[in-house]
């Protein structure tokens, strides 16, 4: 029921509300400050979804989580296309020299953030994280966590230390062993996935991004429960609502994206990444050439102007001397 297969099944939610994807963040119950961020952002590499979750209390998780989205933005935006993966794993290596270079603030020194986040470019689909911030895949009910924490726990995990379900009660559950900003030389985990046409009967798949504040208070499989039962509006909302139902001990944020198609790992039969790149450019560059001509008309509108009031002035000049 998860990557590679399929599973058939039917939903009773209108098929235009799943198709619409949908994000939330919560202060929730216990935080002043709301240190998460999320945003979207297109590009011409693709369409990305980003969820921050700061860290570094009043003097900087907040910070660091804006300006982690900010400077990705910025990256994205402006440099030509590029493959999926290239411009997700170099926007975020941006990120990190941004808040590395703010952390030599004393006043910011301890700042830093998580990020997950997926590029949407065609059939393909890039996920890159760092720190505990989650994605999941919901297909059909089932969930699957696509990404691993690199948080000191799960290397006790992945040791044999500790079981898995063990891993969230641990009283150093979040200490994290990366984040965006905690060094220069930031080792992001990467996934690609492609997006192909389901079967007759089979219900697309779902991608969740979440910060832990959602995840520590709402099991996996209640997640898989509402995100299948509602559209993603509704299904955020319910989320939200039942980790602050449980004590919403820290702010919480959630993506809900419908992927129209089931992830596989596999790109869909006769897909070519270069051809893709290339029918991008032709787009960037007009829209590039369209962006210069604004700039050209601006210009000689402005100095058109400016000849006009060289002319009055010229001609009030001369009736004075008259």
């Amino acid at each position: 029921m998860l990557l590679g297969q399929t599973e058939k099944g039917e939903t009773e939610t209108e098929a235009g509300d799943r198709s619409i994807p949908a994000a939330i963040t919560d202060t929730g119950c216990e935080r002043d400050l709301n240190e998460d961020r999320y945003a979207v952002v297109e590009s011409p590499s693709g369409l990305a979804w980003l969820v921050c979750d700061g860290m570094g209390g009043a003097t900087g998780g907040e910070l660091a989580a804006q300006l982690a989205i900010d400077a990705i933005r910025r990256d994205l935006e402006n440099l030509p296309p590029r493959p999926a993966e290239e411009a997700l794993r170099n926007a975020v290596l941006e990120a990190n020299r941004v808040i590395v270079l703010r952390r030599q603030n004393q006043a910011f020194a301890q700042m830093g953030t998580t990020i997950v986040g997926a590029m949407f470019d065609g059939p393909e689909v890039v996920i890159a994280h760092v720190g505990d911030s989650r994605a999941y895949l919901i297909r059909d009910g089932a969930i699957q966590q696509l990404t691993i924490d690199h948080t000191y726990v799960q290397e006790l995990v992945d040791k044999g230390h500790i079981k898995p379900e063990d891993a969230l009660s641990h009283p150093q559950a979040h200490i994290l062993t990366r984040a965006i900003g905690s060094e220069p030389a930031l080792e992001l985990s990467m996934q690609q996935y492609w997006v192909c046409e389901t079967a007759a009967g089979e219900i697309p798949d779902q991608l969740v991004l979440c910060t832990d504040g959602l995840y520590s208070q709402v099991s996996e499989t209640e997640v898989a429960t509402i995100v299948t039962d509602e559209a993603p509006q509704g299904a955020c909302v319910r989320l939200v609502e039942l980790a602050k139902a449980r004590g919403g001990y820290d702010n919480i944020s959630v993506a809900i994206i419908p992927l129209g198609g089931q992830l596989k790992q596999e790109p869909p039969v006769g897909y070519d990444r270069r051809k893709a790149l290339e029918r991008k450019r032709p787009r960037a560059n007009q829209a590039k050439s369209g962006r210069s001509l604004l700039r050209t008309l601006a210009v000689v509108a402005v100095l058109s102007i400016l000849a006009a009031l060289v002319t009055v002035v010229g001609v009030m000049t001369f009736g004075v001397g008259q």
